[in-house]
């Protein structure tokens, strides 16, 4: 009777843990949408790239 017991007390604890991982995981997507932002419709990513090379690694020539 021990081990039924254990091991429904278990189960009980994986379906709270689960719940609160799904509320977490809710919550970090609701982050990600609201960080959501639009670029610039002049917005060139070659420039941008070449740019951050630039600043980041200099002249390799």
């Amino acid at each position: 009777m021990f081990y039924v017991v254990n091991i429904l007390e278990n189960l009980q604890a994986m379906s709270i843990s689960k719940e609160k991982d799904n509320e977490m995981a809710k919550a970090a997507l609701k982050d990600i949408l609201n960080m959501e932002k639009r670029l610039p419709d002049d917005f060139d990513e070659k420039k941008e790239l070449a740019e951050a090379r630039m600043e980041r690694y200099g002249h390799f020539s």
